[in-house]
Order: structure tokens, then sequence, then C-alpha cells
């Protein structure tokens, strides 16, 4: 998996998010982007592309972008 690819699956799964405005260390829950719609379509996403089901609260464990693509990893 790689971490560019999944940055963009990030943005795309964030509606109203500007392409590129995301990083490795953003605190993704503090986005005005993020909102239970956003978390459906992410963990849709994950276990799509990657073949992991996270539970909300995994989710909600990670702190960064770059913590929830650790995780997802850790899972592969």
């Amino acid at each position: 998996m790689e971490f560019n690819r999944f940055i963009q699956q990030f943005e795309e799964s964030l509606d109203g998010l500007e392409t590129g405005s995301l990083t490795g260390t953003t605190a993704f829950k503090g986005l005005k982007e993020w909102d239970s719609l956003a978390i459906l379509t992410l963990t849709d996403t994950i276990d799509l592309e990657y073949g992991v089901l996270l539970k909300k609260t995994e989710i909600e464990s990670c702190d960064t972008v770059q913590s929830l693509f650790d995780l997802i990893q850790s899972k592969v």
C-alpha cells in the first residue's frame, strides 16, 4: 500500500476538502469535514481497497493520517 495513494483516497472521503491539503501529520479528527459520513465513506474505502474492516473505535484511536495508515498496514 502506498501512502500517497492512501492520502488521495482519504481526501476523496472528506466532502469539501481541498485536494492536496492532507499530510501524514494532519490531525484529521479536527477537520471540519470530518463527520459521520466521512467515517463511513473512509471505512468503506479501506475495506474495498485494502481488505481491512476497521471499527469506529480503532479509527478514533488514531490521531493523524499517518497513524491511521500505520494501523491499516498492521492489519494487511
